[in-house]
């Protein structure tokens, strides 16, 4: 039987980054919505590129192979 993995003391222990957090506590709601459009275009402009490199959608077969897709 495996014993729980210790509790950290603090977040920093963690590799939690509480500088960035902190950070974003600052932005108000339009700001993170802006962060995360911004994000969002970056991660369809990759799938784009991924598939007009490979050819088609990596994603596709990697979903038709686990049976949820």
């Amino acid at each position: 039987m495996k014993k729980p993995a210790p509790v950290p003391a603090t977040a920093e222990d963690d590799d939690i980054d509480v500088d960035l957090l902190e950070y974003l506590q600052t932005l108000t709601p339009a700001q993170r919505i802006e962060r995360h459009e911004a994000a969002l275009e970056l991660v369809r402009a990759l799938r784009k590129a991924g598939t007009e490199h490979y050819g088609f959608d990596p994603r596709a077969v990697a979903s038709a192979g686990d049976g949820e897709g």
